[in-house]
């Protein structure tokens, strides 16, 4: 657990410099008990959230339960075990209640988020927590994104777990959890009454994705007695049945269900119900079917995830189909989704004043659009408050050759806020020579501006050789008002740079800043990408900014066949940072044999500063084009870099 590390070595300097080597072993056996004290404390809010999830779930039963006089061990329904620690463990929790209106109230806030699913929504996550910097951390997407919720863990006791009470039944047929809003449920204990879906297996959160009117199988697990009724549940436009025969079946055994989804763009849920007497026990799972156009999938009622962003005519209630380039004659309109058929060209300044969305419509082919003009770019100059942004998906865009920048902010308003800007699934082209361009300009002159979540994902970023110093984030230095509430995504891209003379594709460099030059702190998450032929510009760094100490930098692969003399480094901090552990897994093949290290600048000492320099190449092979670089990495270099998405 990096926190209890990164604690207890900051606490051993502090010891070696001020202790004998008795105070220093009791100060260390001291801070030992507050990290066994953490680890209890996060493992028992963890599993009491699990019991939770399944108590709101209310479709399971336990076959099974033991009691060690501390720990009850429970055995569900659907092959799942839970541990409840009898009594408190720690007593510095945030609270953690749900609200009239059905959401997670933690630490005394609404999350906004459901704690039940309802009426076809989505099955919500559970919360998850974690000890960081003394704090606690609440995650709603299952560990991806974590938010401080200013609650310390020390100190003195301030909090109560949310499992307040067990108390099984005296006949051992149910057992029954009070919560600390006084809330209480009872669970049936049902002895070898199992219905568990083992296949597909899918993470929380996950969908089994079905081709329209195609036909896949799931398996159940059940243990069969004389007198049980088995079944499917699914709406009426899918179809499902039981394949396999159990009528003369009896025990554990595995049961083939097959399903048929329609042919249109839909979503549903599949229930495995299993009646036996008076209980009923059920298992699900969540299947859509496979994308074809997300303009049917939106009109279907689906979600579109762009980035971390789920875009659906729920939330967005304005929609436009482009089918051809005289479809739209003026600009985009704020506020509303539009889906493209056809390549077109732009050459006004589009405003964003809310929301600018754009799809590429039809998901094996990306629509082109093209930047032109010294007009062709968006101009971020939010009107209210809080604006959605600039999003992005399933389109191939290529920059203006007339401007220095694709989208900047603009206007006059003193304070100009964006919610997000975010490619996902796109190629974006740097097209125009010279100096200093940029995906993204922020200005020097205003007073408070952010983008609260900056994200690039799933896509290609293509550089031209005769282009240096190119920059996806720029904020001058001088723009000291530039919010730190900004956490900025670069999550599994290729980054790559080539030469096309006549038809020839051949390598060729360029120079690269992902983040420059933000004084203020950023949450950086820099996460397997592949770059090549693309260098730290100038001797300078990849990253000339100054990082959250939760950044990330890892999984990122590095190839470089063309030539480049100056030595690089990733990041360039003005403040020497204090943490590493989250920098060290990284890798580069350079056959140019120039010096690589994470910062540029003397990190504190312990704060590991080299990337690893492989000696082989990674590729089993590899093909230079002029739109993209395809390759098979080696089996000893898998889950590094860049993985296209399947579709």
């Amino acid at each position: 657990m990096k926190l209890y590390k990164s604690l207890l070595f900051g606490l051993l300097m502090c010891g070696f410099a001020a202790c004998d080597t008795t105070d220093l072993e009791r100060d260390i056996n001291s801070l030992k008990d507050r990290v066994e004290d953490y680890e209890a404390q996060v493992q028992k809010l963890n599993d009491d959230m699990n019991i939770i999830r399944v108590l709101l779930d209310g479709n399971k039963t336990i076959t099974s339960y033991s009691f060690d006089g501390t720990n009850y061990t429970m055995t569900l329904s659907n092959g799942e075990t839970l541990t409840l620690t009898q009594g408190v463990v720690g007593a510095n929790y945030p609270s953690i209640t749900i609200g009239e209106n059905g959401n997670w109230i933690i630490a005394g806030v609404d999350s906004g988020k459901k704690a039940e699913a309802k009426d076809g929504e989505d099955a919500p996550y559970t919360p998850q927590f974690k000890i960081e910097n003394e704090n606690w951390w609440v995650s709603y997407d299952g560990g991806v994104t974590w938010t401080d919720l200013g609650v310390k863990a020390t100190g003195t006791a301030s909090g109560t777990s949310p499992i307040s009470n067990v108390e099984p039944a005296s006949d051992g047929n149910s057992i029954t959890i009070k919560l600390s809003d006084n809330n209480s449920y009872t669970i049936p204990v049902v002895k070898d009454l199992v219905c568990e879906i083992t296949d597909p297996e899918l993470a929380d959160g996950e969908m089994w994705y079905i081709g329209c009117e195609a036909t896949e199988t799931l398996k159940v697990n059940v243990n069969i007695q004389s007198g049980d009724i088995i079944r499917p549940v699914v709406p009426a436009e899918w179809k499902a049945k039981i394949k396999t025969d159990y009528s003369s079946l009896s025990g554990a055994q595995t049961l083939e269900v097959e399903v048929t989804a329609p042919a249109t763009a839909s979503k549903c849920v599949v229930t495995m119900e299993v009646n036996r007497g008076v209980n009923t026990i059920t298992d699900e799972i969540v299947a859509r079917t496979e994308t074809k156009s997300y303009y049917d999938d939106y009109m279907a009622g689906l979600d579109i995830e762009i980035g971390n962003v789920k875009i659906n005519k729920k939330e967005y209630k304005d929609v436009k189909l482009i089918t051809q380039q005289s479809d739209l004659t003026t600009q985009f309109t704020n506020g509303t989704v539009y889906f493209l058929q056809s390549d077109f060209e732009m050459s006004i300044k589009q405003r964003v004043d809310n929301s600018v969305i754009i799809i590429g419509d039809k998901i094996e082919s990306k629509c082109k659009l093209t930047l032109s003009g010294n007009n062709g770019y968006f101009a971020l100059n939010p009107s209210e408050a809080s604006s959605k942004g600039l999003l992005c998906k399933n389109i191939e865009i290529t920059e203006s050759e007339n401007k220095n920048y694709m989208a900047c902010f603009e206007g006059t308003a003193a304070s100009r806020m964006i919610e997000n800007f975010i490619f996902d699934d796109c190629v974006i082209r740097f097209n125009k020579s010279g100096t200093n361009r940029a995906l993204l300009s922020v200005g020097n002159s205003f007073t408070l501006e952010s983008v609260t979540n900056f994200v690039i994902t799933n896509s290609i970023l293509l550089f031209n050789s005769a282009t240096t110093d190119n920059r996806i984030f720029y904020v001058p230095k001088t723009n000291t008002g530039f919010s730190t509430n900004c956490t900025y995504v670069l999550d599994n891209n290729l980054l790559y740079c080539c030469s096309v003379n006549e038809g020839n594709v051949s390598p060729a460099s360029a120079s690269v800043k992902l983040v420059a030059y933000p004084e203020n702190y950023l949450n950086v998450q820099i996460t397997n990408n592949t770059l090549v032929n693309v260098f730290p510009d100038a001797s300078q760094a990849y990253v000339q900014a100054n990082m959250h100490e939760n950044s990330v930098l890892s999984k990122n692969l590095i190839f470089v066949e063309s030539s480049w003399t100056d030595n690089c480094y990733f990041i360039n901090p003005t403040v020497s940072p204090t943490k590493g552990e989250n920098f060290t897994d990284n890798m580069v093949y350079d056959k140019n044999s120039l010096t690589w290290k994470i910062f540029r600048n003397n990190p504190t000492e312990g704060v590991v500063n080299n990337i690893s320099l492989m000696s082989e190449e990674p590729f089993v092979n590899k093909t230079y084009y002029e739109n993209s670089f395809t390759y098979t990495l080696k089996d000893n270099y898998k889950g590094y870099g860049f993985v296209p998405e399947s579709k």
